[in-house]
């Protein structure tokens, strides 16, 4: 039981570690691990609040350094779309298949890019606040939209390949009792 509770501390520790890594390296703005470590730790934690606390702390540690949101809103909304990733690692718990990753990657940009333009739409005053202003903080955002979906996709499968061959090798399955004398 103890070593189960110190190999979670450890994954809970590495993903916060990746997350924040990737959101202080990133080679291209939106292009961070941080909706995968997200989903990572929904499908890894059975503790929802352990799950939960990973983009918390991620985005958390990370905001410190980067550039502060000009508007309480838009901190509000972005933290908490970054709870959806959570909700859907959670539903694979279930069952994992590759549409099921797939849509996965694909969930949280998208969510990410509807939610958190919504909010600088509606909490700032770059764009108008109407119809067309709202449609042109969309379009403006579109290159981050592509650039953090394509990072999702690469790191949720560096970390789901890496999982599955962690978890595959003879090191770290118990061998039966009787096979070990």
């Amino acid at each position: 039981m103890k070593q189960e509770s110190t190999v979670k501390a450890i994954v809970f520790c590495l993903l916060v570690a990746i997350g924040v890594a990737g959101r202080w390296g990133q080679p291209d703005w939106c292009f961070t691990p941080l909706a995968a470590v997200t989903l990572f730790a929904g499908y890894y934690f059975a503790n929802r609040w352990a799950a939960a606390l990973v983009p918390l702390c991620v985005m958390s540690i990370s905001d410190l350094i980067l550039p502060a949101y000009d508007r309480l809103g838009v901190l509000i909304a972005v933290y908490a779309i970054l709870l959806l990733p959570v909700m859907i690692g959670r539903a694979l718990q279930h069952k994992v298949t590759f549409g099921r990753l797939a849509a996965g990657a694909l969930l949280p940009a998208t969510a990410f890019w509807l939610a958190s333009n919504f909010a600088v739409w509606s909490f700032g005053t770059m764009y108008s606040h109407t119809f067309s202003g709202l449609m042109s903080c969309y379009y403006a955002a579109i290159p981050f939209f592509r650039t953090m979906l394509v990072g999702d996709l690469i790191y949720m499968a560096i970390l789901f390949a890496s999982y599955v061959l962690a978890t595959s090798t003879s090191l770290t399955k118990p061998t039966p009792a009787t096979e070990r004398a």
